[in-house]
C-alpha cells in the first residue's frame, strides 16, 4: 500500500492524517484537515477523475467521506471542521455498515444538515500504515477505482472505532427527525 514513514528525508515530507511519504510540495496546506500539500495534491487528483470519469463517481461521496475521516484535525477545530468531520463519518458509516449507496450521499447530507445533530470534536484515531488515497489514484480502471474505495472506506471507518456509538446516534438523530 502507500509508503508510511514518519521520518522522511530530505526533500521529502510525510502526511500527518495517512502517512504518506512524497517529495516535498509547494501547493496549499488546507487548514482544516491534517494533510501534507503532497497529499492533498493527490487527493485533488482522485476527485478529478471522479468528477471527469463516469464509472469512478460512484463512489465519490465515499472517498470524500474517507479523506476528511482519515485527514480530520488540522491545524484549526473550528465548528466548521467539527461538523464536516461528523457528517463524514455519518455517511461513511451509512455505506459501510448499512450498505446505503454512497450516490446517496449529497441528498443524505442535506437531510443531515437540515436536522443537525449537536455535534462534538471527536478525537481522530492515528491511520496511518491503512489504505489512502495514494493507494486508490493507482487503481487502472474503474471496477478497481471502487473496489479499493470501498476497502479504504471500511478502514477508516474501523480506525474510529472508538466513536462509533456516537456517530451512530447522531445518524438515528438526524435520519429519523421529522421532515
Amino acid at each position: 500500500m502507500t509508503d508510511h514513514d514518519d521520518s522522511p528525508g530530505s526533500g521529502m515530507s510525510s502526511c500527518a492524517g495517512c502517512g504518506l511519504t512524497a517529495p516535498e510540495s509547494t501547493g496549499p496546506v488546507p487548514e482544516e484537515h491534517s494533510a501534507s500539500a503532497a497529499c492533498w495534491a493527490v487527493y485533488g487528483q482522485v476527485l478529478a477523475r471522479s468528477y471527469a470519469e463516469y464509472g469512478y463517481r460512484a463512489v465519490h461521496q465515499m472517498v470524500v467521506d474517507a479523506y476528511i475521516a482519515q485527514h480530520a484535525g488540522g491545524t484549526s477545530t473550528s465548528r466548521r471542521e467539527v461538523q464536516s468531520v461528523g457528517l463524514c463519518l455519518m455517511t461513511l458509516c451509512l455505506f459501510v455498515e448499512d450498505g446505503v449507496d454512497p450516490a446517496q450521499g449529497p441528498a443524505l447530507h442535506k437531510q443531515m444538515v437540515a436536522h443537525r445533530p449537536d455535534f462534538t470534536w471527536l478525537s481522530p484515531p492515528d491511520q496511518r500504515g491503512i489504505i489512502a488515497v495514494a493507494d486508490v489514484l493507482r487503481a487502472r480502471d474503474a471496477d478497481e477505482h471502487c473496489r479499493l474505495v470501498r476497502h479504504w472506506g471500511r478502514q477508516v471507518w474501523q480506525a474510529w472505532a472508538p466513536h462509533h456509538a456516537t456517530i451512530r446516534d447522531w445518524n438515528t438523530q438526524t435520519l429519523t427527525a421529522p421532515h
